[in-house]
């Protein structure tokens, strides 16, 4: 190898070049990561060696002009393959679609982190991008006489001096390594977690240094509706999906659960050999499977092994219809966290003119993915394992299964296929059929591949936990909001435990309760404020199982702290007999959120009056309209809701007739996919805020099928109309978090406006809005 090459003197390339060697055709450029000193080799070691000659490196350039990148971070349906595509072609100076994506295997890509999280992965992509770009002026410096200064690209074409050179031809016949520095660590299971879900180091690696990225008024791609990758495959069914993996000897299994949510295992049902000839049925603590190679027997076997498999009796559950009363019940101590002086607050509260109190509820909520998850793992002989899943946290994942069967990480691949989306149900790493399959697996010794049913996703995943919040307001003479107290309480919602795992008896990572202040403040005008937040174990913790394992879901803890914020917000403006809308601007100086404020309130024609409206109505059979809105401030980004609904009080029946939904996302990447975003993000949130809610009775989850777990139709589903603010000086914010979030609130605004009855507790099914009309 020759030594090392560097760039001319007036290029800001931090990183180092080096020449493999030369190969008879093609040649690539390949871009790894460099260990700077300091940094332990464990740490950021890769499933396989961290040579870029390896699939282990962030992107190749390759002596055709295509590009392959890859990111441990995956598709979980807000754009990231689009807005990564876009990220490197801009600063690249290529097109998009010579760009090609390997996303979240654990063997294949170099870094990991949350795939909620993906901007913050998309920093890495830009600064690799960037690391490759100013190597390349620096191969072309070198190759034309010119110096970087003076070269201009267009198209993968480096030109300067008249003469011109193309990506392709700097790295014809010829192996290149780009070392570019990182910091962090690979998720390891970890019950000290601060986050409290048993898992440390989650964010993945950063990549470091300072390489010149474009500045904003050059931007080609960024900021275009470039067509969202993958879309075209799904359609035309080219797209493998996790339940298309199919193995040499592969099993299919079928899992038994227990009675409920605290059963044992008392005995195994008989299975009929005559009728099931290649069934097996497998046993480890809790878990009990029938596996065969033909899936319709599992299906039937192990249908017929549950009617016989004896469970004890357990009633650990207080029951959906009281799990206010038990979140009452516990010996609450300290807060998790707290924002502000109680004695100021107190103090300023008890001089208000007047004083507004309000208590708000929301119930267990379910990811309810329409397709049930599903997994396949083999097991070598050797000890190693791989796994085909849609896990949102591949290396979080890589981590938990390596804790479970106690081995190395090192031995576990992961590979991420396109399934249904989950909304932050894995980003710790669990909560799927990962953990079923593995362990089956490595019992029988043979490919396993695990389906869940419908009925057992939506009884037996984790839940996004209930909420109680209680909050009170003061207000001075001129009905300005002075003084703001909260405080909620949740049970557990990191729980990151493979469901497998807990019923097999293996080990699993060990959340501790906790709460945390998600809401982002948006009304910087009120002076004195206190936030606290209380996390407690989850409902039915002490059982051998867990009870209701709590998980994130889309804007977790800031969308249930939002509904009674803005709720109250409400409340304050119609007791100042101030609008809604002019009550925010009152209390923010915040001029992008004036902004999008007033712009989404032009596009849904607002009409300016408090609320509620003057002809409000809260009986008869004729239905009655109304309109509300909400904020949310979240990760850089603005976020306006506008309701407007169709109320019937003698039956309950809200219908939202038009959602209005504004966004300020910063710099907007790609303008239709964050529509996509917005609009789906709707859909999820007015599906929360009209239907969803999870049932159970003292042991098990009773809402285990769409009857029983309502989400919204498609008849259901209003007119969305979307407003979009793009600033090219405010770097990049969220642009799929927060749309569900603005919805419940909205609702519940407009039901306010319609009624004259405040709605404090979620979902406004017909049922509890005639309660709370009749009350």
């Amino acid at each position: 190898m020759i030594p090392q090459t560097h760039p001319s003197s007036d290029s800001p390339l931090s990183a180092t070049i080096t020449r493999r060697g030369f190969v008879k055709m093609g040649g690539a450029l390949f871009v790894s990561l460099s260990i700077p000193t300091g940094l332990s080799v464990r740490a950021a070691e890769s499933p396989t060696s961290l040579d870029p000659a390896s699939l282990a490196s962030w992107l190749e350039i390759h002596s055709d002009n295509t590009i392959l990148a890859r990111t441990g971070r995956t598709e979980t349906g807000t754009g990231m393959s689009s807005y990564y595509a876009q990220a490197i072609a801009e600063e690249l100076c290529v097109r998009p679609e010579t760009i090609s994506l390997v996303l979240g295997d654990t063997d294949r890509t170099p870094d990991g982190g949350y795939s909620a999280g993906f901007l913050y992965g998309m920093a890495n992509i830009r600064k690799v991008a960037a690391y490759t770009h100013q190597a390349l002026l620096s191969l072309a410096a070198a190759q034309l006489g010119v110096p970087v200064s003076k070269l201009t690209v267009a198209d993968a074409i480096v030109s300067g001096g008249g003469k011109s050179i193309s990506y392709a031809q700097l790295v014809q016949g010829q192996q290149l390594d780009l070392k570019i520095p990182i910091t962090g660590t690979h998720p390891k299971v970890d019950p000290s977690s601060p986050d409290g879900n048993g898992m440390a180091g989650l964010d993945g690696f950063s990549v470091t240094g300072d390489p010149p990225t474009k500045p904003v008024s050059q931007y080609k791609v960024i900021g275009t509706s470039y067509p969202m990758p993958g879309i075209p495959d799904k359609v035309t069914g080219k797209t493998q999906w996790t339940c298309d993996v199919s193995l040499p000897g592969m099993l299919h299994a079928r899992m038994v659960r227990p009675a409920t949510l605290g059963s044992t295992l008392i005995s195994v049902g008989a299975l009929d050999k005559k009728q099931y000839p290649t069934a097996q049925v497998v046993t480890k603590g809790n878990l009990v499977a029938v596996l065969s190679p033909n899936e319709w027997e599992a299906i039937s076997a192990a249908n017929s092994v549950a009617a016989t498999t004896k469970w004890t009796e357990w009633a650990g559950l207080p029951g959906s219809d009281n799990v206010t009363k038990a979140i009452r019940d516990h010996k609450w101590e300290a807060p998790a966290q707290s924002k502000g002086n109680a004695a100021e607050v107190n103090a300023t509260l008890q001089s208000a003119r007047k004083t507004i109190s309000a208590t708000y509820e929301l119930p267990y909520a379910r990811h309810a993915p329409i397709g049930p998850f599903l997994a396949v793992a083999d097991v070598g002989t050797d000890g190693t394992v791989t796994v085909w899943t849609h896990s949102a946290q591949s290396q979080g994942l890589r981590a938990q299964i390596a804790n479970t069967l106690s081995i190395s990480p090192e031995k576990v691949v992961v590979r991420w296929l396109d399934h249904s989306g989950q909304y932050g149900r894995t980003t710790f790493g669990g909560d799927g059929a990962e953990a079923d399959a593995v362990i089956l697996s490595q019992v029988t010794g043979k490919p396993v591949r695990v389906q869940w049913t419908l009925q057992e996703d939506l009884a037996w995943s984790s839940v996004s936990p209930a909420y109680v919040l209680d909050l009170k307001a003061g207000l001075d003479a001129n009905g300005h909001v002075i003084a703001f107290r909260s405080a909620s309480y949740t049970p557990h919602q990191s729980d990151a435990r493979l469901l497998g795992a807990v019923l097999a008896g293996m080990p699993c990572s060990k959340p501790t309760p906790g709460s945390w202040i998600a809401t982002e403040w948006p009304y910087d005008k009120i002076p004195i404020r206190l936030e606290e937040a209380y996390g407690m174990p989850s409902l039915g913790a002490d059982s051998v199982l867990g009870g209701l394992r709590g998980n994130i879901m889309r804007t977790p803890g800031q969308r249930q702290q939002n509904f009674a914020l803005e709720g109250l917000m409400n409340e304050a403006a119609a007791s100042a007999g101030v609008d809604p809308l002019q009550f925010r601007i009152n209390h923010t100086t915040d001029q992008r959120l004036i902004d999008i404020l007033n712009t989404t309130a032009k596009a849904a024609a607002w009409e300016p009056r408090p609320s509620p409206h003057p002809r409000a109505r809260k009986t008869g059979s004729a239905a009655v309209t109304g309109r509300g809105l909400c904020i949310v401030v979240r990760a850089n980004a603005y976020w306006v809701g506008i309701a407007e609904i169709a109320v019937t009080p003698s039956n309950g029946v809200v219908q939202v007739t038009k959602f209005t939904i504004g966004a300020d996302p910063g710099k907007i990447i790609n303008p239709r996919q964050l529509d996509r975003c917005m609009k789906s993000g709707v859909v999820m949130g007015l599906s929360e805020a009209l239907k969803e809610e999870v049932t159970f009775d003292k042991g098990k989850v009773t809402s285990t099928n769409w009857s029983s777990y309502k989400i919204l139709t498609m008849q259901e589903t209003p007119d969305i109309k979307v407003v979009q603010i793009s600033r090219d000086d405010k770097g990049f914010g969220g642009g799929s978090e927060a749309a569900n979030a603005v919805c419940p609130p909205a609702v519940a605004a407009a039901l306010f406006d319609a009624t004259g009855v405040p709605a404090r507790r979620l979902p406004l099914s017909p049922a509890h809005v005639v309660s709370i009309l009749k009350a």
